[in-house]
């Protein structure tokens, strides 16, 4: 069975990344929709395999190297020439890490929130319901510090009616909210604390509604925003809704992410990290639930 499901028209294939595609499965299905609805034609991904971001900054830079190597190999052998992801920290790796691994990597890698502001900015009757609401906007580390991608986020949102209150710390100057640098899987309880100032900091500006554009920022600040009284909400969600695309509640399935380190050591004998990719476990002393995040 090939990895993908190839359509004749199209070169792109939409890698929604392991948290999109093992996690949010009605984010992963509403971003498909929103790329039909609005004239993006993709490959679809039929299995995954990790971009290996987490496992280059957990210190496992040999595994993330095969990784990087057999999605290169994959995605020539099934003649995609370009990509599209919904996932910052995917965008970040094929962008600035894939070519510094793979010397011979020449796969272009598409800015998926500008090519969603172009389409809505030409076709702007694409816009079915517009929201007419003030909300705030957390910038996603990779998609905002890493990739420079500010605007377009934002345009897309004021484009379907949104107003944006920013943070006090924004766009250069934004807090992280807790969901990079593997951080929720070797100190949980820190990303919780970072998570919840980020939190405090959007209930500030007096709106109840954040909106970001990472399925890891937001399954992290969504997990801390009880009793905060603020809705946190995901790109995909209110994109969606005004398109005209039926939006359901969240079925979210628990345990199923790929890991992405195989047979290495622990990270430190204290941790007892180990995460195996074949069994799709991650023992760690102390800590019983399962991996949070990619």
């Amino acid at each position: 069975m090939t990895l993908f499901s190839i359509f004749k028209k199209a070169d792109t294939l939409y890698f929604p990344g392991c948290k999109t595609y093992f996690k949010y499965k009605d984010n992963f299905e509403l971003y498909k929709k929103i790329f039909s609805k609005i004239g993006i034609k993709i490959i679809e991904p039929k299995g995954i395999t990790c971009c290996g971001l987490p496992a280059l900054e957990l210190g496992y830079e040999q595994k993330a190297r095969k990784l990087a190597r057999e999605n290169f190999e994959l995605l020539k052998k099934n003649n995609v020439k370009k990509i599209i992801t919904n996932c910052p920290a995917c965008h970040k790796m094929f962008t600035q890490n894939y070519s510094e691994i793979l010397p011979d990597w020449d796969i272009e890698v598409k800015n998926m929130w500008e090519l969603i502001l172009d389409k809505l900015e030409r076709k702007p009757r694409l816009i079915k319901k517009k929201a007419y609401e003030i909300i705030t906007f957390q910038d996603a580390c990779y998609l905002g510090r890493y990739c420079g991608i500010y605007e377009a986020p934002r345009r897309i949102l004021e484009l379907i009616g949104y107003g944006i209150k920013e943070m006090y710390d924004s766009k250069e100057n934004s807090v992280c909210a807790g969901s990079c640098g593997g951080l929720i899987m070797i100190n949980s309880e820190l990303a919780d604390k970072i998570a919840r100032q980020k939190l405090l900091q959007a209930k500030r500006t007096k709106v109840k509604k954040m909106i970001v554009t990472s399925l890891n920022s937001y399954d992290l600040l969504k997990k801390n925003a009880e009793e905060t009284g603020i809705e946190v909400l995901e790109l995909s969600e209110i994109l969606a809704k005004a398109l005209g695309i039926k939006v359901k509640e969240h079925e979210v399935t628990e345990g199923t992410e790929p890991r992405v380190t195989e047979g290495a050591e622990p990270l430190a004998e204290e941790e007892q990290i180990i995460i195996d990719i074949k069994s799709n476990k991650k023992i760690k002393e102390g800590l019983k639930e399962d991996y949070g995040g990619i």
